[in-house]
């Protein structure tokens, strides 16, 4: 937050408390970690490799170490292909009215109340802020998605865009994030079923899944978070639907991400962990204000590395 007053402090307790509901958000806040790992970089503003074109997956594959006798080793660097990333603040806060303090005979737990509402909402912003990027940059590819028909086979298309990266790149995905109206459309398919063992009774298995993909056992992830759509909350018209509007996503990203590495979607951050403190001040004369900030930007490194299919009827 910008000019923050005088009266501001951190609060450690809440941010113990914070780092625990943390924990409570893991399962959840692994989809933004699947779809665009956090690389710690030490500082807001700096360099990373882009990976638009053939050539550069070419130039970073031929990469080598050989030295020279009386040479000095090869120097690990940017290549030709690099952009600049700007790391920017974000924050939300959320209030405690005097009269609701008034009315209040457990202080503590409407505090943490209180903080545990901002942390829902500081990973629901963030992981929203990396979607809308994926979604301005990954084009849904044409004539796929229809899995409402029974005729349609959803892992061969998945498989073939599997394949497609793989031929552009070198490079094979490694992770497919449904959202969770697709899975369900995936999930109840009679060709998903057929595939099963004991196929008329079988529930489809999520190990088994893994095996039927081009990479078998590549990692399968299900999002299950929802946003609130077409107005605020108490408003008639606003609805929830799942926070991937019915996508999936085939893609890669490097199990140890880096400013270097050919990755699909990144992260770049000063700090390492994310949602770190919660702060508190008073703004006269009728709140106590709780705040969360943190510094990040998401940014696409190659398209290329990814594919995406929206799934008719998936999206509510």
């Amino acid at each position: 937050m910008a000019n923050r007053p005088n009266n501001v402090i951190a609060r450690q307790d809440l941010t113990s408390y914070a780092a625990g509901i943390m924990q409570d958000l893991k399962a959840a806040y692994r989809i933004a970690t699947l779809l665009a790992p956090v690389v710690p970089t030490g500082v807001t503003n700096g360099k990373y490799n882009t990976f638009d074109n053939t050539a550069a997956f070419k130039i970073y594959a031929d990469a080598v170490a050989r030295r020279a006798i009386g040479g000095h080793a090869q120097e690990v660097g940017l290549m030709n292909d690099s952009a600049d990333f700007s790391a920017q603040p974000y924050g939300l806060r959320v209030k405690i009215d005097q009269f609701e303090r008034a009315q209040c005979n457990n202080m503590p737990l409407l505090e943490q109340s209180k903080t545990r509402v901002l942390m829902i909402n500081c990973y629901t912003s963030y992981l929203n802020s990396i979607i809308t990027l994926i979604r301005a940059s990954v084009t849904a590819a044409a004539g796929l998605g229809n899995w409402k028909d029974g005729n349609v086979d959803p892992v061969a298309e998945i498989n073939g865009r599997i394949f497609a990266i793989w031929l552009a790149t070198g490079i094979v995905p490694n992770t497919i994030t449904f959202d969770f109206g697709a899975w369900a459309v995936f999930f109840d398919h009679p060709k998903i079923r057929a595939r099963m063992p004991g196929a008329e009774l079988a529930v489809p298995d999520m190990a088994k899944l893994r095996n039927m993909f081009l990479k078998p056992g590549m990692t399968v992830d299900i999002c299950e978070t929802a946003m609130l759509t077409g107005g605020e909350l108490g408003n008639t018209r606003a609805t929830k639907k799942g926070i991937m509007q019915g996508s999936v996503y085939v893609f890669f990203n490097s199990p140890m991400p880096s400013q270097w590495d050919p990755s699909f979607c990144k992260v770049f951050s000063p700090a390492a962990s994310l949602f770190t403190e919660i702060y508190a001040y008073e703004e006269a004369p009728h709140f106590t204000w709780f705040e969360n900030d943190w510094t990040c930007q998401p940014q696409i490194v190659s398209s290329s590395l990814c594919a995406r299919i929206d799934v008719t009827g998936a999206a509510g």
